[in-house]
């Protein structure tokens, strides 16, 4: 990956993320995807995000360090161990978010510390998607891990 696309991508993540609201979950058509819903109570545009996840993923303690580097070391969860821990960060503001250096991992870390994890490597599907707005294709902003551990990303002209 290339070191400006993802300073690029963390400065539009940031930007869009930072300060939002785990707010809900749109059930997908299967268990194999979730779209999460991110909310910014205040002034701030945009204020409706989301993150649609088509990879595996995971919610870390305060503190870890260690990610995994694909989905082979993850383990497998169940749909209802997933919304488990969705429903957990609840109400949780986003403090930070950041891309992995050799595969565009996705860690947003809550304010209590905890880390959701999203793998970002896979040879041939998107991992991830975020972006702004009601839609699945971003108004304005969208960041998109893509396959072979690329990272597209639009954002306004004026950004």
């Amino acid at each position: 990956m290339n070191a400006e696309h993802i300073k690029y991508a963390e400065k539009i993540l940031s930007h869009i993320f930072i300060g939002s609201q785990l707010d809900g979950v749109k059930f997908g058509p299967g268990p194999a995807a979730l779209l999460i819903r991110f909310e910014h109570y205040g002034n701030h545009s945009p204020d409706q995000l989301w993150l649609n996840i088509e990879s595996k993923w995971g919610v870390y303690p305060k503190n870890t360090y260690d990610f995994p580097n694909s989905e082979n070391e993850m383990s497998e969860l169940s749909e209802e161990h997933e919304y488990k821990l969705i429903f957990e960060l609840r109400r949780e503001k986003v403090a930070n978010i950041k891309l992995g250096k050799l595969a565009p991992h996705l860690h947003i870390e809550f304010e209590s510390g905890k880390t959701l994890f999203v793998n970002g490597h896979h040879h041939k599907f998107e991992c991830w998607q975020a972006g702004d707005g009601l839609g699945y294709s971003g108004d304005e902003w969208l960041v998109v891990a893509t396959p072979g551990d690329g990272i597209s990303m639009w954002a306004p002209q004026s950004f």
